[in-house]
């Protein structure tokens, strides 16, 4: 994943994440679910991606 992906990707979740709630009125447990999953998405770097992909690569070549 490169850079633009990863801008692309944080995108699409948060308009995923914002049209889930977009029709219906939110109680006060959705929005704490919607400022959470916000955090979450904000806090994925480039960097954090590298590393997950690398774990994850280190985890099949040791299974496979």
């Amino acid at each position: 994943m490169n850079e633009a992906e990863l801008r692309h990707w944080k995108s699409l979740a948060m308009v995923e994440l914002m049209l889930e709630f977009a029709g219906s009125a939110m109680k006060q447990d959705d929005v704490v679910k919607v400022l959470a999953q916000r955090e979450a998405v904000n806090a994925v770097t480039y960097e954090v991606c590298q590393q997950a992909k690398k774990a994850l690569a280190e985890k099949k070549a040791a299974a496979g």
